[in-house]
């Protein structure tokens, strides 16, 4: 909601009418298996101030790169046994989140990517009620091992929500917007070394959002007294209950042979633009395949599926803009 104009002799006399402090709860806020949404990748840009009633213009995020991310049960993915306590598996073509919403806030339990790292101690990354103003500090734990090294973890969490107000991204203007400044260190100790991560983030939450609608990130690395900072930003601009449904861009979509056995070729409809990404769900919903097994030129490209069980599976390809194509397909 935009502010009121008001002639500055009528101040003294009629109040500026301003938004509601936005609160974010369990009920409206945590997240759940079942929903599915396009995370967008692309250059930093200013967070702005905080305060009460701001209105923050992120317009010229420009997107790099996507990631398309779903929301599962944790007994679905592969290691999902391995955290126990989680409620809530974000799985990307990189890494597994777990998750664990709780009535006092979200915890971290662990990720799953080159590595398995459960959280022995679970930081809250996210409390609720959470409203303008409210700050929390929580720390973490976890022991794993890389190449026989063993590695012991620890860090701390810490938050406020330093502003509301409504934010302008390239799709458009939301109003009852709350911002949290995040920050989290991170300390991974062996025998022989030791590495300090720090990330911190500016996350700007929708009420009813359960994944932050932009994030501004910046990320210091300290190891062997060197350091390296790279900064980002990423954000949602639309997110989906249930399975995607196919629309009129999935007729465009070209898949054969099918059945298949190896070798999947693919032609992606003419409106897609830029380099998609390409992944390939069973019909548990998991991602067995992604981007990197995928070679194409053009819209046309060719995908390995040699090693995959007979069974049903879904191809989905994302452009840069966030548009899909959805095909079912059969592995003999």
């Amino acid at each position: 909601m935009q502010r009121n104009s008001i002639l500055p002799l009528l101040l003294l006399a009629v109040p500026v009418l301003s938004q509601a402090q936005p609160v974010l709860t369990f009920a409206n806020t945590a997240p759940t298996p079942g929903s599915s949404f396009t995370l967008h990748h692309g250059p930093y840009v200013s967070p702005g101030e905080a305060g009460a009633d701001r209105h923050w213009d992120l317009s010229a995020l420009q997107t790099d790169s996507t990631v398309f991310i779903e929301r599962v049960q944790p007994g679905t993915t592969p290691n999902g046994t391995a955290f126990p306590g989680a409620t809530v598996a974000e799985v990307g073509s990189e890494a597994t989140m777990y998750f664990r919403s709780a009535s006092d806030g979200v915890y971290f339990v662990g990720s799953d990517a080159d590595l398995v790292i459960y959280n022995t101690d679970q930081a809250k990354y996210l409390p609720f009620p959470c409203t303008y103003q409210t700050s929390w500090t929580d720390a973490f734990a976890a022991e794993f091992e890389v190449e026989d090294i063993q590695v012991f973890r620890s860090g701390q969490v810490s938050g406020v929500a330093d502003g509301y107000g409504s934010l302008t991204m390239p799709s458009g203007t939301e109003s009852n917007v709350l911002r949290v400044h995040w920050h989290e260190e991170t300390l991974d100790s062996t025998d022989l070394f030791s590495m300090r991560t720090v990330y911190d983030s500016y996350l700007f939450y929708g009420v009813g959002r359960s994944y932050p609608l932009a994030q501004l990130v910046t990320t210091s690395v300290e190891f062997f007294d060197q350091t390296s900072t790279i900064t980002y930003a990423q954000w949602v601009d639309e997110v989906s209950t249930g399975t995607p449904e196919p629309t009129h861009v999935d007729r465009q979509l070209d898949l054969y042979p099918v059945p298949t056995q190896g070798i999947l070729h693919f032609n992606l409809p003419p409106t897609f633009s830029g380099t998609p990404l390409i992944v390939i769900t069973d019909a548990a919903g998991r991602t067995v395949r992604g981007l990197p097994t995928a070679r194409w030129s053009g819209s046309t490209g060719r995908l390995d599926l040699s090693g995959l069980a007979p069974g049903l599976y879904q191809f989905t390809a994302i452009d840069e803009h966030g548009q899909r194509a959805v095909r079912s397909m059969v592995v003999e």
